[in-house]
């Protein structure tokens, strides 16, 4: 194939067309890999391919998913021609995927048998485009615990375009509704012609999902928690930049063009745009100190005073809030 190389062909499945396609991003992830793709291959009363994306791993990932590929015809691996992170891992198995259903699997997590069939079911019944649940977070150096709380009545809720806004500025006091793991119809994604923003290496799935939901697809969250995020040092594989902020901030302007002048002027659209500039801001008077720039530095929070408060936490702590799941303040995504 012409962008990737393509390791495994897949056995048909029943009608020729699997139910679901979970897209597994890869990079450096051999420890954890095979874990998270028998979790997909273990769900329960569904048929399912796994596709997994290599994005230019070193330390035998590929390997390990071309050996797992060879024993297990539900396996599909490819590669990105180039390091291009999960946006473009993922894109490459939204063109290549056979199922009915995309579905967002980490190369590090792990997902109970009855995710997929539950969160089918519940979408089919509500007539939804994108199905989501909570997350529990675990890992060897942290207590398990939900991400998000529970609503009161245990019920499936809408998330749409004016809850999303609400909860997803950057730095925000709960975790943004960008982690969520979403299985989202391929008709639907065929349907607006949405693909991940490639430009993004960080906040990749936040605009994803806003751009959906902008299109009118359907967002429904149910309040089981099947998805296990595992948290470790590894999955920090970011590090917060000025490069990677002002690129969130070029698509974040696309994103106001996009969802219109009426949207971009409610309070939680202006809420997550000041964010963001703080967010710039923060980073900018970072690379400024890091080059010996003390006064520059100073200048820049001096006109940007809400990013002061971003350093009474530790970097780590604020990458780790930011853009992976460690804090355990629950948010309610539906309010």
């Amino acid at each position: 194939m012409s962008a990737l190389n393509h390791s495994k062909s897949a056995l048909g499945h029943e009608n020729g067309r699997p139910q679901v396609s979970f897209a597994i991003a890869c990079y450096n992830a051999k420890p954890y890999l095979q874990a998270a793709v028998q979790s997909a291959l273990d769900q329960r009363d569904i048929s399912c391919e796994v596709l997994i994306v290599d994005d230019g791993s070193s330390d035998g990932s590929l390997a390990e998913a071309e050996e797992m590929a060879r024993r297990d015809p539900r396996i599909r691996v490819f590669r990105t021609p180039r390091n291009s992170g999960p946006a473009g891992a993922r894109n490459i198995a939204l063109e290549q995927m056979r199922g009915d259903w995309f579905a967002i699997h980490d190369s590090d997590d792990l997902i109970d048998p009855e995710r997929a069939r539950t969160m089918i079911d519940a979408a089919n019944a509500a007539g939804a485009d994108m199905v989501a649940d909570n997350l529990r977070v675990f890992g060897t150096s942290i207590e398990t615990h939900l991400m998000y709380e529970a609503t009161p009545d245990g019920e499936p809720h809408w998330l749409d375009l004016a809850a999303y806004l609400r909860n997803s500025a950057l730095f925000g006091k709960s975790p943004s509704p960008g982690f969520l793991k979403p299985m989202i119809r391929a008709e639907t994604l065929n349907r607006l012609a949405i693909r991940y923003n490639e430009e993004l290496r960080i906040g990749e799935d936040d605009e994803f999902a806003l751009r959906l939901l902008n299109a009118g697809a359907r967002y429904l969250l149910l309040p089981q928690a099947m998805y296990h995020y595992r948290k470790h040092e590894a999955s920090i594989s970011h590090r917060l930049s000025l490069d990677h902020v002002m690129r969130m901030m070029d698509a974040e302007r696309r994103i106001r063009d996009i969802v219109g002048n009426e949207v971009a002027q409610t309070t939680a659209y202006r809420r997550r745009w000041i964010a963001l500039q703080r967010a710039v801001a923060f980073t900018r008077s970072i690379e400024q100190l890091k080059q010996r720039r003390p006064i520059g530095a100073l200048g820049t929070l001096i006109r940007n005073p809400g990013a002061i408060p971003l350093y009474t936490m530790p970097l780590k702590a604020v990458i780790g809030r930011a853009f992976r799941p460690t804090s355990r303040v629950a948010s309610r995504l539906c309010d």
